[in-house]
């Protein structure tokens, strides 16, 4: 087993979920959520040339509504059941060819539910090739009581590429006064070029730690994080308004690791949408649309 085969392992305690069968059998029709995109460049303007999936994984049509960067196609994934429960299982292949672009988001928070038996995951490999550039931001992610969740992105980089993924973490409905009351939430972030880790970023979080939760958190409910991968990187125009956040330089130079705290929601989507204009300007020198969700 290779050192990434051993690091995307999720904790042990998704081992003795995995024995415990759920009404309907892993992998069968509506547990198993599959979507296998390719993105490729024709003159100006990037393609979704290639889509596969499997419900509920749903992918929107590709929308170019952008008047900065005309050519890059919003992908909108929209998931029909409303929420992930136990036994379902996702998978996502994203594939960017040479020169490519693309922003992929979802058009709801993902919601997983409470469960009594298994657990739900969702795995994601990018793939991402010379002069692509990836602006990869999914709403955030609420984990309801007694849920058990692994997520693990990975992206494989075939050449001189970039990227911004970002997400927001959300340990409960917090608005109804559930708050840490989730079984397990565990996430892994890897960045890997010809078998070789260029970034690992790994979190487990447990009902259990729900008094260090002050301490894990700072005293706040919802946690940002991204990733942004590329040279040109900077910290110097972040901003962290109203909230508790900070950014440190990924290994090798390769970009910036961005996390922040707050108990406002807002405030939180506000810095993520700072965090995406900066990418966009040191990137390609333009600016945003306003999202369209549907």
């Amino acid at each position: 087993m290779s050192l990434i085969d051993q690091i995307v392992e999720p904790p042990n305690i998704f081992k003795r979920y995995e024995t415990e069968e759920t009404a309907l059998a892993i992998g069968s029709a509506g547990k198993q959520a599959i979507a296998f995109l390719t993105f490729d460049r024709f003159g100006e303007k990037t393609y979704l040339t290639d889509v596969y999936n499997e419900l509920p994984a749903k992918v929107l049509r590709a929308l170019y509504y952008d008047q900065d960067n005309p050519g890059i196609p919003y992908i909108m994934f929209s998931n029909p059941t409303g929420g992930i429960v136990q036994g379902d299982r996702y998978i996502y292949r994203f594939t960017l060819n040479e020169g490519s672009e693309a922003f992929i988001t979802d058009t709801t928070a993902t919601k997983v539910y409470r469960m009594d038996l298994n657990y739900a995951s969702r795995n994601t490999d990018i793939y991402l090739y010379e002069g692509s550039r990836l602006e990869y931001l999914p709403k955030e992610t609420i984990v309801f009581k007694d849920s058990r969740w692994f997520q693990r992105t990975t992206i494989h980089l075939k050449g001189a590429a970039s990227f911004l993924y970002s997400e927001i973490f959300m340990p409960g409905r917090v608005a109804m006064g559930e708050f840490w009351n989730f079984d397990v939430f565990s996430s892994r972030f890897i960045v890997e070029r010809d078998g070789k880790i260029l970034l690992f970023d790994s979190s487990d979080y447990y009902g259990r730690d729900k008094e260090l939760s002050n301490i894990l958190f700072a005293g706040n409910k919802y946690l940002l994080t991204a990733y942004w991968f590329s040279k040109r990187a900077s910290k110097d125009e972040l901003r962290f308004d109203g909230v508790t956040g900070g950014a440190s330089s990924m290994p090798y130079g390769d970009g910036l690791v961005i996390r922040a705290l707050s108990d406002d929601l807002d405030k939180l989507k506000d810095v993520q949408l700072d965090i995406w204009k900066n990418f966009r300007l040191k990137e390609i020198n333009r600016g945003v649309p306003f999202l369209r969700m549907y």
